[in-house]
């Protein structure tokens, strides 16, 4: 069914590009005037020159990203370029504060990222019913608290007393229960250990907006510790529009729109739609949607990071956005050997779900 959909859709890239290509050939040669390409081009450049937020200053960005790791010398330290600056590389980010060491997410995570030495740690935002800011990563609370519901639906009051500990692994170690945190308390914890946040913001209501630029009002050093990133452009560019001192980024993967995970080996996970049209229709998101963040949507946003799944990066793609001015931070590498290939080969940043055996944090 799959490769029937993407047949499907690879014809119909195909008639549109024969088509458009046959009506430029016609206007140009039969009719002798502009085709209408050329004038709809002038009108959406013009467009997307209106509505795009510019990065922030160079300076602010460098502050929060620190020296660019592909400037790292063979020896592993900073180039003379940042000496006069500081010596901060964030080569190696916390993936939910390292959820395999300790419960994802927790306070317990975050504290223990800043005891290993890492100085940067990815945190996900979700708002809670009566619009509360925590720091939580499923749209559901079932895989991490085995209890059932939407985050959404529920209040602080039905959320903040439950066990996010009931199925991580390694319980048995654990002292004390984890709960869901706020939001302030971790970016308060995170920001009094001079770490760097990188907040993935789930929620996808329109109150987030405010709910974030109130935290960077709240904390203030935010705008030099801290980035703000999503799957989904429109977050952040409200966020930006709001605030544009605040340092944006982009998360992608292949078939976001219609599967629930990917692997580069294994391939696509289970389709989010069992509707074969709804599913039809995500597929097309995805081809529309993958052209248009490595062509447009970046620039309209304003990132200064992009978030691209490991499974996707090479030299080429690493380099295309270094000629951008836009960092690359992979996710999420766990293996040793993967954490070589992409701190020594292509020297990105990498984001992990476990600090053990690290070095150079």
């Amino acid at each position: 069914m799959h490769e029937f959909i993407e047949l499907i859709l690879n014809s119909a890239f195909l008639w549109i590009f024969l088509q458009t290509s046959w009506s430029i050939l016609i206007s140009v040669f039969y009719y002798f005037c502009v085709p209408w390409i050329v004038w709809g081009s002038v009108f959406i450049t013009v467009g997307i020159k209106i509505a795009r937020i510019p990065p922030p200053n160079l300076q602010i960005v460098q502050e929060v990203l620190g020296a660019n790791p592909l400037s790292l010398k063979k020896d592993n330290t900073v180039s003379k370029e940042y000496d006069n600056r500081e010596q901060f590389c964030m080569r190696v980010v916390a993936h939910r504060g390292g959820g395999y060491d300790f419960p994802e997410n927790s306070l317990t995570a975050f504290r223990n990222s800043k005891e290993k030495g890492c100085n940067a740690v990815e945190l996900d935002v979700w708002l809670t019913k009566d619009n509360v800011p925590i720091v939580f990563h499923d749209e559901t609370i079932d895989r991490v608290t085995g209890k059932t519901g939407l985050i959404k639906d529920m209040t602080w009051d039905q959320l903040k007393t439950l066990n996010i500990t009931h199925n991580y692994p390694l319980k048995d170690k654990l002292v004390d229960d984890e709960k869901i945190p706020l939001l302030n308390d971790v970016l308060e914890m995170c920001s009094n250990n001079e770490q760097r946040i990188i907040m993935d913001i789930k929620d996808t209501r329109i109150e987030v907006v405010q709910a974030i630029l109130d935290a960077y009002k709240k904390y203030p050093k935010l705008f030099q510790r801290a980035i703000v990133s999503s799957f989904n452009p429109i977050v952040v560019y409200m966020i930006r529009r709001k605030e544009p001192r605040i340092v944006g980024s982009l998360a992608w993967r292949p078939q976001y729109f219609s599967r629930t995970s990917y692997s580069g080996f294994e391939g696509p996970g289970p389709a989010r739609y069992n509707n074969p049209f709804k599913h039809m229709a995500a597929c097309l998101l995805n081809r529309l949607y993958e052209w248009a963040i490595f062509h447009c949507v970046y620039y309209i946003v304003g990132i200064s990071v992009i978030l691209l799944h490991k499974d996707t990066l090479s030299q080429r793609v690493v380099q295309e956005w270094h000629d951008r001015g836009i960092r690359v931070m992979a996710w999420t590498v766990n293996l040793p050997s993967e954490k070589i290939h992409f701190s020594r080969l292509l020297k990105v940043t990498y984001l992990t779900d476990t600090l053990l055996y690290e070095k150079d944090m």
